[in-house]
């Protein structure tokens, strides 16, 4: 019963886990043991004379043929004594290696509780036997070392016996060396777990860095945190691995990389450029554009960079290296007490955060570090913290943390990187700065759209106006026009007066899809353009060869004198009306096919013939106007300030009209900008998030918002202030970057300079259509809308009944189209209000 037991509490331990589990302190009294054996066999070598020995006995052969010495001159006495005859005895001159392995499996066994079987033990006893072997085969440079002694020979007993009698008859003096040395290295490795020169190299490194850290302790003592318990850091060595079970002290015995020095890298510095007054990012040497009523601009001047303030020098501070090496020494601690191995890296000091980079020793998983990410925070006392488990592009892990003073990135010093002003670059966008220091210039026609999302107060407006003020820098009126929406009514009144618009800025919910379905008509209508003049795009239309124009006569023609008796004899008919008795007599009368109800009906309603279509009227059709070619198009720019309030009004149009414009958009040259504070799946949907790969993400209040603006989480852990993640069009890795700050007083004064050049020239057309979408009643009926009403009407009239089914049936409509038709012609008192399953009233005469 006892041994069943036994077999079942057997089956029920962890499998890879020892039968017996040792106290937290075994490991420090085992290493403890060892350094005091290793000091006292150490101390027994190098103070070892044979005088000390008796003459009598086993100790005859080694001891002096004097009387013994009285008293022993042994550090350790008579012990001491058979302990160093026992070493050199045995093993010759590497006798002396002993106490040094014992001393160093006792630090391994005390400080990182290593496991010293059985590579270690095994790999120290090969070295030994190898090492005698060898010294006895080089025998004569230690010849004199060993009669003084009274030993048998340089390699003790064991090199006398296994390598003169063994080894040497088979291989020689020459071969025995090259083999006994051979081995003598495997040993080393086996022993250290790197080769030689490497283990001299990092015993050197592992000195320098104590003696540094040692002196950055003395410097900076009092500051540094408490030291976490030794019980503590054992209890993380032996943590197990939840998959395998092995522990992980494991990996200590791997060492670590050979690493570049660590260099600090302060990104924060803002660049001295100071341009001359009147200096602008770009020159207009371009004709101006014909096309959306932009003339008038041929003489618009580019704003300069004195429209901006200058950099302020207190914001312009180093970063304190003392301060940040004692922080990446916390980092590298706090890992080092979980039981993982890390050599420090670069530190990369930003405007809003600081990355620190580490090396994680060979074999770790990443992902370790990445579970520590609180631990860390408490550690280094950081506000935010984020870890990038490894950096992309790199072989090094970033720890990311928040600084305590963060300094603004200027859209002063942006404008004047040369990435702004290249060429590549169609329509360049100031972002921000990277990390790195690098600027972060975008191009919205190779997005060709984006979507900026983010919390309230966390930097999404200022980004919309950096993006906006970054535009006006480099393009005039006839180039570039935008349409502004802001339900929100204050962020964008200040652009009210700007040249580039199209129409006002829009900020009634109900006046939006107007102006987003003239967006899509004025894309249709170009690539219906682009279509007759042969081409496949925006680019290529405007830089097509264009036929030369007539030139002017130099000399104009004289105009005719006027015919004063004539004017005289046409007064005197129009006095009398002739003329108009002759122009009646000779008018013709125009057919008109109604019937006598749907005249009534006119006159009831009071519709002038005027307002109804040839087709009503019963003329024939007129053709249609063939579009002008312009000369070139402008680009059009698209900013919805928030997305969410117009989701909430007409979410099913809004959606369809940004779909169709972010689909077919970019070879018109139109392109969206959408932000919102409100960052659901319900305001960004999917058929958004699909059209509009390029995005931007502000600090938001949890995981789910990351994910619905970028698909991954990370956004929640930003800084706010600016500090964005930054989804560039063709990647999959998002960059973290600080976005750039422009004042409210710097775009009033940019839009000002703009302004004076010219008043806007608004769309009569979209103009006209917004304001006839006001009141959001029958008004807002397209021309298809009126046909298929006029269908419906001659359905229900026939029918002598109303309902969304009998439409459906005989007009083949969709369910929801249908109820819109009924809804019109009860808005138009043709027919009744509903009533249940009733049929409606309907009020219009049977057909005759």
């Amino acid at each position: 019963m006892a041994k069943a037991k036994a077999r079942q509490r057997n089956g029920n331990r962890k499998r890879g886990s020892s039968a017996r589990q040792w106290p937290e302190w075994s490991g420090e009294v085992a290493g403890l043991v060892l350094i005091c054996l290793g000091i006292l066999c150490f101390l027994s070598v190098i103070s070892y004379t044979p005088g000390d020995l008796p003459v009598l006995g086993m100790f005859k052969s080694f001891a002096s043929d004097s009387a013994p010495n009285t008293p022993r001159a042994n550090l350790i006495g008579p012990v001491g004594t058979l302990l160093g005859v026992a070493q050199l005895a045995l093993f010759g001159a590497v006798g002396y290696l002993i106490p040094i392995a014992l001393i160093w499996f006792g630090l391994v066994k005390m400080v990182f509780n290593g496991r010293l079987w059985p590579r270690t033990v095994i790999g120290l006893a090969v070295l030994i036997v190898s090492g005698a072997v060898a010294l006895q085969g080089i025998g004569v440079w230690f010849a004199d070392w060993a009669r003084q002694i009274n030993i048998t020979g340089p390699g003790g007993l064991v090199g006398f016996g296994l390598g003169d009698h063994v080894i040497q008859p088979l291989l020689g003096r020459t071969g025995t060396v090259l083999v006994a040395g051979c081995v003598y290295l495997v040993a080393l490795v086996l022993l250290t777990g790197m080769p030689p020169i490497r283990f001299a190299k990092e015993v050197a490194a592992m000195t320098s860095r104590g003696m540094s850290n040692l002196w950055t302790w003395w410097r900076e003592r009092g500051k540094q945190p408490a030291p976490v318990p030794k019980a503590a850091r054992k209890r993380a060595n032996r943590k197990k691995e939840p998959e395998t079970g092995e522990a992980v002290e494991e990996q200590q015995l791997l060492p670590l990389r050979e690493t570049p020095p660590p260099q600090i890298i302060d990104a924060a510095q803002r660049k001295n450029q100071h341009p001359e007054p009147g200096d602008k990012p770009f020159e207009r040497n371009k004709p101006a554009y014909q096309g959306l009523s932009t003339n008038g601009f041929e003489d618009y001047e580019l704003p300069g960079f004195d429209l901006l303030d200058e950099e302020e020098k207190d914001d312009d501070a180093k970063a304190d290296e003392s301060l940040l090496l004692a922080t990446q020494q916390t980092i590298v601690e706090t890992l080092k007490s979980f039981g993982i191995e890390v050599a420090p890296g670069n530190i990369t000091h930003g405007p809003t955060i600081t990355r620190y980079e580490i090396y994680p020793n060979v074999g770790l998983r990443v992902s370790r570090i990445a579970q520590l990410e609180a631990d860390l925070a408490r550690a280094t006392k950081a506000e935010r913290i984020n870890i990038l488990a490894p950096i992309p592009g790199k072989d090094t892990v970033g720890i990311e943390l928040a600084n305590s003073q963060k300094i603004s990135v200027p859209l002063h010093e942006l404008l004047k990187d040369p990435e702004f002003r290249s060429a590549k670059k169609r329509i360049p966008l100031v972002l921000g700065k990277d990390v790195y220091g690098k600027t972060v210039i975008g191009d919205l026609a190779a997005m060709p759209h984006l979507l900026i999302a983010g919390a309230t107060g966390s930097g999404k407006s200022v980004c919309v106006n950096a993006i906006i003020t970054s535009i006006l820098f480099k393009f005039s009126p006839d180039e570039l026009r935008f349409i502004m929406v802001d339900p929100k009514v204050v962020e964008m009144q200040m652009y009210n007066k700007l040249p580039h618009l199209i129409v006002p800025v829009v900020t009634d919910p109900h006046k939006v899809v107007p102006a987003l379905k003239w967006v899509v008509d004025e894309m249709e209508r170009r690539y219906k353009i682009f279509a007759k003049a042969g081409v496949r795009n925006f680019e290529v239309f405007n830089k097509r060869p264009r036929p030369e124009k007539e030139k002017p006569a130099a000399t104009p023609e004289p105009e005719p004198e006027a015919d004063l008796a004539r004017i005289e004899e046409i007064a005197s008919e129009l006095e009398a009306g002739a003329l108009e008795e002759e122009e009646s007599a000779n008018s013709k009368p125009v057919p008109r096919k109604f019937s006598e109800a749907f005249i009534r009906k006119m006159e009831g309603e009071g519709v002038d013939e005027d307002d109804l279509t040839p087709a009503q009227l019963g003329l024939p059709e007129l053709p249609e106007a063939e579009d002008e070619m312009p000369d070139n198009f402008p680009y059009i720019v698209v900013i919805i300030d928030e997305l969410a309030d117009l989701m909430q009004t007409a979410p099913a149009d809004v959606e369809m009209c940004i779909a169709r414009i972010a689909q077919k958009a970019r070879a018109a040259g139109i392109h969206l900008i959408i932000a919102t504070q409100t960052p659901r799946a319900d305001v960004v949907t999917g058929i958004i998030k699909a059209n509009i790969p390029c995005r931007i993400a502000f600090q938001v209040s949890s995981q789910l918002d990351s994910r619905v603006i970028l698909d991954v989480k990370g956004a929640e852990k930003l800084v706010g202030k600016g500090d964005m993640l930054y989804l560039p069009p063709g990647s999959a890795k998002h960059e973290r970057s600080q976005g750039a700050f422009v004042s409210d007083e710097e775009v009033e004064r940019i839009v000002d300079y703009c302004a004076e050049q010219g008043e806007p020239q608004f769309e009569e057309s979209i103009q006209a259509s917004i304001e006839n979408s006001a009141s959001g009643g029958e008004d807002d009926v397209s021309d298809a809308d009126e046909e298929t009403l006029l269908r419906c009407i001659e359905v229900i009239r026939q029918e002598q009944k109303a309902s969304t089914s009998l439409l459906q049936r005989r007009l083949r409509l969709g369910y929801t189209r249908a109820a819109r038709m009924v809804d019109i012609l009860e808005q138009r008192g043709l027919v009744g209000p509903g009533d249940g399953a009733k049929a409606r009233e309907v009020f219009l005469p049977p057909e005759e």
